[in-house]
């Protein structure tokens, strides 16, 4: 009964804090080695490279194995756990798509004395001649300036060529090479990337590391390389390892290993294969695990998307009761905090929830486009008594004995009228109940806590005037806001008109192209339109809902003009003109004003600040004004004549235009 009475919002509020508790609880240690997508047996070792699901009846499946390619006749696939019936796997030629290699060659000025770019220029040349006839090679050389010094091509030579003329200078500018791979390898859409990486660390300019990595890692890359030890740094290591790949850190001394270093890649950039087959779990998150030979790995991929490179398909192990060893590091504390914050939010979002209707319906079509936002049953009292935030009977009560005080009062209406401008689904006698229940609760606290009657008239104070000033701010935004965006809006209405469409057809137009919070009462005039209610009506309740004497005279003038006829597009253009013109008037009238408003609020906080002050500095002097009589009574007839001196220029720098 008690979650059938929460709304779906408070339902779902509650479900998401309670999943996110358990992840605080039982987050999932950081992903091992296996996770990464390689796994290594038998000296061979098998990566997924991608996994395109966008047809869950035939997916596609990429992987590298640098074993022989016997053993690829025999892959074994399984899906959550439960084996599948893949294709048989072909070479990636055979499934129409490309092998692409981009190498980046640092040719920056230290390259040379390093021995780095000789030691590289062998090493690829011995590596070229090891690839696939059909692979596409690509070269970029970062160096004083990043060039692509050969694009795609399946003629080798033509690389060896390019290669053989690019010359050491400049400081280097390795990462905006690597970027420049990235970006070469993103926009082959149909090909499988690595990149190869030679360098000695002179990073020099260009984009940031973590941009490089960032970039490499959308394109789905696997990065590979060697590098001369010195001013390598870690940074070349951990984008190979965020990528699946691997990079091999050489002696100055021992540079000419380089070419035995890139040459065992062969058989990786080589080992490219493709199969396909139907997903057993059509959405969601479904973890793959793929075995060719004696190698096997793991990966995870979400159903629909197409997944490139070992961080899209890294594998995500199961939430188990190991998991809280997560939680000892530094980044599980602090990841538990975070969720643990969200999910307290998200419950306090629940409980706040509860107080929200459920609306479901016809009636909660209707209801926002009644009178008072009210819906009203058979009988005539309102619909379904245990909505809103007023639960129980008592309460219920209090709200309505409250609204019947305020409609008396005359002040019912007014509340109403800015909690709709200020877009508040509220209730205008619920909060008023609700405020005047928090001030009276917090002035309790403050005699009990504090027991002393300054403070308490502050804190009472500012709980007496903090609600409605913030409706208030509330309210006058987006009334200004509304009233900023009339002449346009009726531009574009004139403009709809001329073009041919109806009066309703033009403010439906209008209604889905301006925006907030013009966008939304227009659509709540289609709306009430299409309903039965007339358009002038309709737009007469947008005028008085916001206020706005402007748009009550456009309104008039649409009146007027479907009464006795005329050019309406015409008029409506006159009508935003003279708004315009108004307003630049009345922004005139507020520059020349901008002193005077100035010196009452700096006459009104000066009184106060020397009082704080002169507190500060001799409160036995100060004292006086609130220990004596006379002094009370002076501080209050100073406070009064702050007062009325405020308002009193407030009133002389007031101009309405």
């Amino acid at each position: 009964m008690i979650v059938r009475s929460l709304g779906r919002g408070a339902r779902a509020g509650i479900i998401v804090s309670a999943a996110l508790a358990l992840l605080v609880l039982f987050a999932p240690p950081p992903a091992d080695a296996s996770s990464r997508g390689m796994s290594a047996a038998g000296g061979n070792s098998v990566q997924l490279l991608e996994v395109n699901s966008a047809d869950a009846n035939n997916v596609q499946v990429v992987f590298r194995y640098d074993g022989p390619a016997s053993d690829v006749s025999k892959v074994g696939l399984t899906e959550n756990g439960k084996p599948t019936q893949p294709s048989a796997a072909t070479a990636l030629a055979d499934a129409k798509r490309a092998a692409g290699v981009v190498v980046v060659l640092d040719t920056s000025a230290s390259s040379d004395g390093s021995g780095s770019l000789a030691a590289g220029r062998a090493a690829i040349k011995a590596l070229l001649a090891k690839l696939s006839p059909g692979t596409q090679v690509a070269l970029v050389a970062a160096g004083s300036d990043v060039l692509l010094a050969q694009r795609f091509t399946t003629d080798h030579a033509s690389v060896e060529t390019a290669m053989n003329t690019l010359t050491p200078a400049g400081d280097g500018a390795l990462w905006e090479g690597v970027a420049r791979a990235a970006d070469q390898l993103k926009s082959q859409p149909n090909m499988v990337g690595s990149i190869i990486l030679i360098t000695d660390g002179n990073n020099g300019t260009g984009v940031a590391f973590s941009t490089a990595k960032g970039l490499v890692v959308d394109s789905g890359a696997t990065v590979y390389g060697a590098g001369i030890a010195g001013k390598l740094g870690d940074d070349p290591q951990a984008l190979s390892t965020a990528t699946g790949g691997s990079f091999t850190v050489l002696d100055s001394a021992k540079a000419s290993d380089m070419t035995t270093s890139l040459t065992g890649l062969a058989p990786q950039l080589n080992g490219l294969y493709s199969l396909t087959y139907k997903a057993l779990e059509a959405k969601g998150v479904n973890d793959l695990a793929l075995t060719v030979g004696g190698a096997s790995t793991k990966g995870s991929y979400i159903v629909g998307a197409d997944a490139r490179g070992a961080a899209a398909l890294a594998f995500q192990p199961p939430v188990t009761a190991s998991g809280v060893k997560s939680l000892q590091n530094d980044f599980g504390k602090y990841l538990a905090i975070v969720l643990g914050l969200i999910a307290a939010a998200l419950a306090a979002y629940a409980v706040i929830g509860i107080a929200v209707k459920d609306q479901s319906g016809l009636a909660s079509v209707l209801q926002p486009y009644s009178e008072g936002y009210v819906s009203r049953n058979d009988d005539g009292d309102e619909d379904d008594p245990d909505s809103g935030m007023a639960q129980t009977a008592v309460m219920q009560r209090a709200v309505e004995f409250t609204r019947q005080f305020a409609e008396r009062q005359g002040f019912l209406t007014r509340v109403e009228g800015a909690l709709e401008r200020a877009n508040l689904p509220l209730r205008a006698a619920e909060a008023m109940f609700f405020y005047a229940a928090a001030a009276v609760v917090v002035a309790l606290l403050a005699i009990v806590i504090t027991r002393n009657p300054i403070l308490v008239l502050v804190v009472v104070a500012l709980v007496v005037v903090v609600p409605p000033m913030t409706l208030t701010y509330l309210s006058g935004r987006r009334q200004r806001q509304f009233e900023s965006m009339l002449p346009d809006t009726l531009q574009l209405l004139s403009g709809t008109l001329r073009a041919g469409y109806s009066m309703m057809q033009g403010v439906e137009a209008v209604s889905q192209e301006v925006s907030e919070p013009m966008g939304r009462e227009l659509r709540r005039v289609v709306t009430e339109s299409r309903l039965g209610r007339p358009l002038e009506e309709s737009l007469d309740s947008v005028a008085e809902r916001m206020d706005s004497p402007d748009f009550g005279w456009a309104v008039m003038a649409i009146r007027i003009q479907r009464e006795v006829g005329g050019n309406l597009s015409e008029l409506l253009m006159t009508v935003a003109d003279t708004m315009t013109q108004r307003e630049r008037l009345k922004r005139d009238v507020k520059s020349l004003t901008a002193e005077g408003r100035i010196s009452a609020y700096v006459l009104a906080a000066l009184p106060v600040l020397l009082g704080f002050a002169m507190w500060g500095l001799n409160p036995d002097y100060m004292s006086a004004l609130f220990d004596e009589t006379l002094g009370k009574l002076a501080l209050g007839i100073a406070i009064l004549m702050m007062i009325a001196g405020f308002i009193w220029m407030q009133a002389i720098v007031k101009i309405d235009v």
